[in-house]
């Protein structure tokens, strides 16, 4: 039970509930928010391994309080209690997001990893989400993880960056990553300042931008081989007409791959001379068609004559010619997916280019986008 009469100091350190007051008799009824630590506890199941469940208490909107629970994982993934709770501090931060409690100042880069992916990284798109998840495991967390938020300062931040062995374009994205997460712990109060984007406590006025926090360039380290009309046709002539028509659809329309691998021939529009790229492909998670990066993207794009005839022929021997089709399904799951493009990528355009000795290993950037479309068509038809 709360005491009746409380100073300031110790309604400002207690812990527990929500606790309420009367000033007077007669008077209104008030309330103030507390920080909660809530409680774990170990569930059975009827099938498979016990879990851990955090609880906690919460107002609902007519200001009862109703006792609330999540399940935070089960014990194969966390095998001690201490481990449960380390787990669950991320939902901490969440329940107690209107108490100004010092311990929310102590939030360490591991938990607001862990709050941002509950709270905000679902929102975002599956490649997005993937990435995020790939730069925070393999280089944010290692290094950064343990540390409390405030501890972690923006040239400190920088020189990491520039000793970490990987390339330039890499380091400008885990940059990106970090602030996008530090915009967030700003957002929920957990600190008062972004130190990758800005360095400047918010509220504080003056100029903020990139050069202020991190410097970080993301300038290529190798340039891309821009191959002539001439040696673009000596590639494709060591591959089989399937790689030969994507290599010159991808050169003449210059769209993003997953957009490659999502053209259907109901967005080849024959009759008018032209594409309408809608959608994109993304691979992983069992495949997810969606929309393209832009709107730009979406724009309807011109189809060379000696284009078309190529697609038209390509659709006369494919087992998949029906308007819902991909243009270059995959074969192995009878159509229901398009080709892996990355795959054939890797394993046949790249090594058929290397072959006649275009590029000097099969991993050297390649561009052959470097000509408005017709002209490209005009010298490589």
């Amino acid at each position: 039970m709360c005491e009746k009469t409380l100073d300031y100091d110790k309604q400002l350190s207690y812990s527990g509930g929500v606790c309420r007051h009367r000033l007077g008799k007669g008077e209104t009824l008030f309330k103030r928010t507390r920080y909660q630590h809530g409680s774990i506890e170990r569930e059975q199941r009827k099938k498979g391994p016990a879990v851990w469940v955090y609880r906690w208490w919460e107002e609902d909107i007519d200001g009862k309080l109703v006792h609330r629970q999540a399940q935070v994982g089960d014990v194969k993934k966390y095998p001690t209690e201490s481990a449960a709770h380390a787990a669950a501090d991320a939902l901490r931060l969440t329940i107690n997001n209107q108490c100004a409690h010092r311990s929310l100042r102590r939030t360490t880069f591991n938990t607001l990893w862990e709050h941002y992916s509950n709270e905000e990284l679902p929102l975002k798109a599956l490649s997005t989400q993937d990435a995020y998840v790939i730069y925070a495991d393999n280089w944010i967390i290692p290094r950064w993880g343990n540390l409390p938020l405030e501890e972690i300062k923006t040239v400190e931040v920088e020189r990491w960056l520039r000793s970490t062995e990987v390339a330039d374009g890499t380091k400008a994205k885990i940059k990106c990553v970090m602030s996008a997460l530090f915009s967030h712990a700003v957002r929920w109060e957990f600190c008062s300042h972004n130190p990758i984007s800005s360095g400047i406590p918010v509220g504080s006025g003056g100029k903020r931008g990139p050069t202020t926090g991190g410097r970080i360039s993301a300038k290529r380290q190798k340039s891309p081989l821009v191959p002539s009309p001439e040696e673009v046709k000596l590639g494709p002539a060591k591959l089989e007409f399937r790689d030969q028509l994507l290599v010159f659809l991808d050169g003449a329309l210059g769209i993003r791959q997953g957009e490659l691998g999502a053209l259907r021939w109901l967005d080849c529009d024959f009759e008018n001379m032209s594409f309408s790229v809608q959608h994109s492909y993304y691979w992983r998670r069992g495949g997810n068609l969606k929309s393209t990066k832009t709107e730009a993207s979406a724009k309807p794009l011109p189809m060379h004559p000696s284009l078309k005839d190529a697609l038209l022929e390509c659709r006369s021997q494919s087992l998949y010619n029906q308007a819902e089709h991909f243009v270059f399904p995959s074969e192995r799951l009878k159509g229901k997916k398009p080709l892996d493009l990355a795959s054939v990528l890797k394993k046949k355009i790249q090594p058929a280019f290397k072959s006649v000795g275009i590029l000097e290993s099969a991993g050297t950037p390649f561009d052959i986008q470097s000509e408005p479309c017709s002209q490209r068509w005009e010298n490589i038809s």
